[in-house]
């Protein structure tokens, strides 16, 4: 036991000032007035980009959108920072770049109104000046002194986390893109971004958890398009929308169990079985769907064009299971067995652990994961390919695997797996914005691999001197 207990830090004044500039930029953004328009008269930032014609002055928008979403971002940093105020140097630093998403879209406004010699400063309303000043204090709060704190929330400790790195380069690229080209800030870039790919943040939340049990899985991507096929095809032949969205949930969890059989018990590797079945996945597909594309699909189907409240229904379902999956890892027996089984598996075994049981509970949820995938993936067009989407088991080990997951098991989390996922797709759009060519993507995507591969073999060695 220790003979000194490290004395908590009290909470001051400094450790609430992202609660409140959030909240300040937020109020402002929604009710108070941002322009007074000659025709309209005060303009509230809703009503000015509401259309084209509402902006009768031609106010520059790219990057307003983005506002609300950095807003949201600086208050759940700056509740964590009450949460946790030994961890308020290494949050400032994440609240800071945050703020930088705010004044971006006034750096581009006024590089805008001198490029246009415009001359309607003076009608900009006070909304405009309270989201400026405040986005500009978020930025500067980080020189703000604080406590020092102890050894677990030093800034470099924090900042060894693969999330917070992740969180950090991706609000980053987001600025440093924006300011190159902001039409990279437009609410429907954004928003393609999220929703486009949140079927794959989805699935990569089954694989991250095979991962951390020192397995993989490498048909995910054949799965996802039979799963896909077979909901279409559900639906057309008369069977409701429901039924057809939970349906590839129960067949996903099928093939897992039966991978998850094959693993377990008949200790096959889980890279070999997985193979095999990416094979022979993809063969009943192209057997069975003879190249012809899924189409007619009524209305209510299509889950993923659904906007309840206005926010996409992928990214609502793709933000819902991450909490749950992260809450459900570090909380549950389950979970936490996950990782004894991937950190140590001949420890799991002696300390009581089921080996058989866990691969095989392992294997099934990501079968679920995949289902959900594949619905979400089937439901985001109007026509469903009879073809599995194209590199998508690439997709989702690099986004666990980047994420934190080490590729030995034991380790990563699922919103870092997430996190990987925005981040790729965002490069993939940036690339898109700055004229190289998105094909370099694949690049980068195995230099991540090997840089967080080799980064997780330097840290298992420095554990074990």
């Amino acid at each position: 036991m220790s003979k000194f207990k490290a004395s908590p830090v009290q909470r001051r004044p400094v450790h609430f000032i992202g609660i409140v500039l959030a909240l300040i930029i937020i109020g402002a953004y929604v009710f108070l007035p941002f322009i007074v328009q000659p025709e309209r008269g005060p303009s509230t930032v809703a009503a000015l980009t509401e259309s084209k014609k509402a902006n009768e002055l031609g106010i520059f928008k790219s990057g307003l959108e983005l506002i609300p979403l950095a807003s949201l971002g600086i208050l759940l940093l700056g509740i964590w920072n009450v949460l946790v105020p030994q961890a308020s140097r290494a949050i400032s630093i994440l609240m800071s770049v945050a703020g930088l998403l705010v004044v971006v879209y006034y750096i581009n406004f006024f590089r805008e109104y001198v490029a246009e010699e415009a001359t309607f400063i003076g009608s900009m309303e006070s909304a405009f000046w309270i989201m400026l000043i405040a986005g500009s204090l978020t930025i500067l709060q980080v020189l703000i002194p604080r406590p020092v704190p102890g050894p677990r929330y030093r800034v470099m400790r924090l900042f060894g986390n693969q999330e917070s790195v992740i969180l950090f380069g991706l609000l980053l690229l987001i600025f440093i893109i924006g300011i190159a080209n902001p039409r990279f800030l437009q609410e429907r870039n954004i928003s393609d971004i999220l929703q486009g790919n949140a079927y794959i943040a989805v699935a990569a939340l089954g694989m991250t958890m095979v991962i951390v049990t020192g397995n993989i899985d490498i048909s995910v991507g054949s799965l996802v398009g039979l799963l896909a096929v077979i909901s279409g095809r559900l639906v057309v032949a008369g069977a409701p929308a429901p039924i057809a969205w939970l349906a590839p949930l129960f067949i996903g969890g099928a093939f897992g169990a039966f991978i998850g059989f094959l693993v377990a018990y008949l200790r096959i590797p889980s890279i070999v079985v997985t193979l095999g079945m990416l094979s022979i996945i993809k063969g009943i597909l192209i057997i069975w769907a003879q190249g012809d594309r899924v189409r007619d699909m009524p209305a209510d189907y299509f889950l993923s064009q659904m906007r309840p409240l206005g926010i996409p229904m992928p990214i609502i379902i793709m933000v819902v299971l991450t909490i749950v999956v992260v809450l459900w890892m570090r909380y549950s027996p389950t979970g936490r067995a996950f990782y004894a089984l991937g950190g140590n598996a001949e420890a799991a075994r002696l300390s009581g652990l089921s080996q058989k049981r866990l691969l095989m509970t392992v294997f099934i949820l990501n079968g679920v994961f995949i289902g959900v995938a594949s619905v979400m993936y089937s439901t985001q067009f109007n026509i469903i390919q009879a073809t599995p989407p194209p590199a998508l088991e690439l997709s989702v080990i690099t986004a666990s695997v980047v994420g934190g997951v080490s590729i030995l098991g034991g380790t990563g989390t699922a919103l870092g797996s997430t996190l990987a996922t925005l981040l790729l797709n965002f490069i993939r759009s940036a690339m898109i914005f700055i004229n190289v060519s998105p094909f370099w993507l694949k690049a980068v995507q195995g230099l991540l691999i090997l840089a967080t591969v080799l980064a997780d073999l330097i840290r298992r060695r420095r554990q074990r001197l």
